[in-house]
């Protein structure tokens, strides 16, 4: 046998061992306790070697027509859908707001929030339609739902200062002072201080606190608003926490507002000077370097005799004359000193004459009045150390001696008495 044939029958001699070993493997024991094949070995599939390799083909069949129907309707029926929902969510919401808002500005209220209230149906989150709600339902008197709107707006517009402005007064309105109060202060330094200072000043004088109340007033009177009616409005509420001179300037402002047939700013300026000890009739205003009520520096002979009638002395002192009124001879309360007929100087110790602003012969020495002056001395021989208190801006001089004081209104640098021949020093 050649070695070709002998290595071919080594093969299958292999081959037909590994079948059995194959068909060991693969046979199971059934019931009946016998051993059985799991599968057919190749002998007994009844098959030809060409049957077995055969690979059926798959043959392409055509979608029914009606899915490509059922398809497109599915793709429209979507797109409709979608369309309608972005409608609902969002178009239809924009709309509704538009003829809300439109409404609102009309006056119409109760319409305008039965709108927006069907915008928030649609869309929660829709920016400004519950601070809509909110004033459609005080503008209606329902305040207590308008405090909720305007609370939920405020969670998200945390920094809507008409929202908190309109939420704090209603508040105050409500008796909800520590509320109120929270709710404006996070408006100071933000917007206009008329109103927003106006509620606070209220709303602090109504806890007690009267520095905090009166400083949210005076802010009002700073804020150089026309509003006649709210300057006088906080104005009187200066005047009742004892704050005069702020009130003062608020009626002074008040005056530039009003017609000239009000009288209420002269009036209430004049309580608040009564107040503080200020003269409220022009006859008694000390102005310096100008006037003393109406006889004024530069006035003729003629102009003293209207104003002041006929003088109970007349002196002369050289190139002045000297007309005295008041008191008697001896103690004369008020003295005027012309020169070639004009009025150049008025000295008076009558403690009735004040500045506007209460500056008089009675008060100069006060320690609330030392930084207006500056100080002067003068030592005589034949009495006490004179003492001149020279006003800064010149126009004014208070002298005293003793426990006597005059006041002296003068035009220049100097009043006269400071060249009577004695040497006047300046204190420091």
């Amino acid at each position: 046998m050649s070695d070709d044939a002998k290595d071919e029958e080594g093969k299958n001699k292999k081959a037909n061992e590994k079948n059995e070993d194959i068909n060991e493997t693969i046979n199971t024991v059934g019931r009946d306790g016998a051993t059985h094949p799991l599968l057919a070995p190749p002998e007994r599939t009844g098959l030809t070697p060409a049957e077995e390799a055969y690979v059926p083909r798959h043959e392409l069949r055509s979608l029914p027509k009606g899915l490509f129907f059922v398809v497109a309707a599915a793709v429209i029926l979507a797109f409709v859908i979608g369309g309608t929902i972005f409608y609902r969510d969002n178009i239809l919401p924009e709309r509704l707001f538009h003829d809300a808002s439109r409404l609102f500005e009309e006056g119409e209220y109760a319409r305008a929030l039965e709108t927006y209230q069907k915008v928030m149906k649609l869309k929660p989150d829709r920016r400004g339609t519950m601070f809509r709600i909110g004033y459609s339902e005080e503008m209606l008197g329902n305040d207590a739902d308008a405090i909720s709107a305007y609370e939920a707006h405020v969670k998200n517009e945390q920094r809507d200062a008409e929202a908190l402005f309109r939420l704090g007064s209603l508040y105050f309105r409500h008796g909800m002072r520590p509320e109120a109060l929270d709710a404006l202060e996070k408006l100071e330094g933000r917007v206009s201080p008329v109103s927003v200072d106006f509620m606070l000043g209220a709303i602090r004088e109504s806890m007690g606190s009267i520095r905090g109340a009166a400083e949210s007033y005076k802010g009002v009177i700073r804020s150089a608003t026309s509003d006649s009616e709210l300057i006088y409005t906080t104005s009187v509420a200066l005047m009742r926490l004892g704050y005069y001179g702020e009130a003062l300037e608020g009626f002074a402002s008040m005056e530039k507002y009003v017609a000239s047939d009000d009288k209420r700013p002269f009036h209430s300026s004049n309580a608040a000077k009564a107040m503080l000890g200020w003269p409220t009739d022009r006859a008694l205003v000390i102005t310096p370097g100008k006037a003393i009520g109406n006889l004024a520096l530069g006035g003729r002979s003629e102009d003293v005799l209207a104003e002041w009638g006929t003088p109970i002395e007349r002196v002369s002192e050289g190139e002045h004359s000297i007309w005295g009124y008041g008191g008697n001879v001896e103690a004369l309360e008020t003295l005027v000193y012309m020169q070639n007929d004009l009025v150049i100087e008025i000295v008076t110790s009558a403690k009735k004459y004040r500045t506007s602003d209460g500056l008089g012969v009675g008060n100069f020495l006060e320690p609330k009045y030392a930084d207006r002056f500056e100080r002067w001395s003068a030592e005589r021989e034949d009495s006490p150390p004179y003492y001149r208190y020279n006003m800064k801006g010149g126009g004014l001089a208070f002298y005293t001696v003793g426990d006597n004081s005059t006041a002296v209104v003068y035009d220049g640098e100097q009043p006269l008495s400071s060249a009577d021949g004695y040497e006047w020093m300046k204190l420091e």
